[in-house]
């Protein structure tokens, strides 16, 4: 069994998910990092810090129902009982511009599919992604989105992922 804790990134190829990724496995934690291309998942695996935790890429492309489910059961397979530490939600948060195929709708499906794994390490979810993403899916419609963000660096994600926290009632996740 893995020594580490377990993290999934999405959009870990680039910008910020990619530094969140390396700055996870850095503080010591074994990181899932959702690419959507094999050579972005190479490209991130050799930027690994020496001494650090483990940077394991998963072809991940939300917005892909099988990629979701097929994530899902690879993290399950190592993780087992241990669960899932954290959940960082960085795809389509790379500040590029929309992504076709990209909504809320898929990132929050592949949220609820890690859940299980959460629950059984009590973990946390940190999301970036979501509400610019609504707010593009909107726009047609007139429909405003305010986005309220503190500052945030890869180091405070890694700082929100392992501050203690209350302990959540037996049997109170779905």
């Amino acid at each position: 069994m893995c020594e580490y804790p377990h993290v999934v990134v999405t959009g870990a190829s680039s910008g910020a998910g990619r530094a969140v990724a390396l700055c996870l496995a850095a503080s010591g934690y074994h990181v899932y990092s959702g690419v959507r291309t094999y050579a972005g998942g190479v490209a991130l695996h050799q930027h690994t810090p020496p001494g650090a935790g483990i940077i394991t890429p998963l072809l991940l492309d939300i917005s892909r129902p099988i990629q979701v489910m097929a994530a899902v059961r690879t993290v399950t397979a190592h993780a087992g009982p241990a669960g899932l530490a954290g959940l960082v939600s960085y795809a389509g948060a790379d500040g590029s511009g929309p992504r076709p195929g990209l909504s809320v709708t898929a990132e929050l499906a592949a949220t609820r599919a890690f859940v299980p794994l959460l629950c059984r390490a009590q973990g946390r979810i940190v999301m970036t992604g979501p509400a610019g993403t609504l707010r593009r899916e909107l726009a047609p419609w007139n429909i405003d989105v305010v986005v309220v963000e503190p500052a945030a660096c890869a180091g405070a994600v890694a700082r929100v992922l392992a501050a203690l926290r209350p302990r959540v009632a037996e049997g109170s996740c779905p």
